[in-house]
């Protein structure tokens, strides 16, 4: 079912009431604003399947997104922000997947993986409504029926009002603000952790004599690719190639077994032409390659 003001879609019930919190927040300011989801998502770069996923509690909003939504909406991101680090603090703690879309991460790297996305965010304000936020998140858990529909009141109490004021006092020559975006050759040199290309796939992995994992990543939107890599020892090496673009490679000498590391991002034009090269010591020859094949 499509996302829409006049019928909203009912939240999981086994949402925590953080997220809930914050979905209800994204909810509403999108409401406030007017925009459409074909019009948020021309706004903000980012697909409008994924601006569903967001406001349906399908899939964990990733923070680019929250901000991309409060520049769309012309509206302050503070709160919004603070919103999101503790709904984040809450889905990471637990470990659940989101969605068979969402990013996947092996087991041994996913607190690592959370830890690395996660960014700073402002310290929340303590007042009395943050106080009633607090012991109703925790007697949810306890009473879930009975108390979600209370969260949810206090969230939209919280957000409307000011989403709605500051709907009123937009003007149409105030030009949106809009995430980091990049296609092919632009994406080259890029953290694909910072940029706004949406719903990256693995197109091929492989497990080296070391036990390192490795996988080549694409998204197909942006159409750029990296390794994502997780080395049992320091000292290593990792490079992906391509036809007419230039090597990405990272070099760790210090970095702890098990971490995850990424390579900057290259043009992916023919995917299946990706080539993805594990050197195992940097004291030492030899590597060990694969190729990608193309997007699913």
């Amino acid at each position: 079912m499509v996302y829409s003001a006049a019928r909203r879609r009912e939240l999981p019930p086994d949402l925590p009431a953080a997220w809930s919190c914050l979905v209800t927040g994204l909810r509403d300011l999108k409401d406030g604003s007017g925009l459409t989801l074909a019009e948020l998502a021309r706004a903000t770069a980012i697909s409008r399947s994924s601006w569903e996923r967001y406001l349906n509690g399908k899939q964990f909003p990733p923070r680019h997104a929250v901000q991309a939504l409060c520049k769309a909406a012309r509206h302050t991101e503070d709160e919004l922000l603070a919103q999101w680090a503790r709904a984040d603090g809450v889905w990471s703690r637990r470990g659940q997947p989101v969605s068979a879309g969402s990013e996947e991460a092996p087991p041994p790297a996913s607190a690592v993986d959370a830890a690395v996305l996660r960014s700073p965010s402002p310290a929340p304000r303590v007042g009395r409504v943050h106080r009633m936020l607090i012991a109703a998140s925790a007697l949810i858990d306890e009473r879930p029926v009975g108390t979600a529909a209370g969260v949810l009141l206090l969230c939209a109490a919280m957000v409307t009002p000011a989403a709605v004021v500051h709907a009123a006092r937009t003007t149409a020559s105030q030009p949106a603000a809009r995430p980091p975006v990049c296609t092919l050759r632009s994406c080259e040199g890029r953290n694909p952790r910072t940029t706004a290309c949406e719903d990256p796939v693995t197109t091929a992995s492989h497990t080296a004599a070391d036990g390192a994992r490795l996988e080549i990543r694409l998204s197909p939107s942006c159409q750029a690719g990296w390794i994502r890599a997780w080395p049992t020892h320091p000292g290593f090496g990792i490079e992906i190639t391509g036809p007419g673009a230039r090597p990405q490679s990272a070099v760790e000498a210090a970095r702890p077994a098990g971490d995850v590391v990424t390579t900057t991002m290259i043009a992916a034009p023919h995917p299946g032409s990706l080539r993805a090269c594990y050197y195992p010591s940097l004291g030492h020859p030899g590597r060990e390659c694969f190729y990608g094949t193309r997007a699913p």
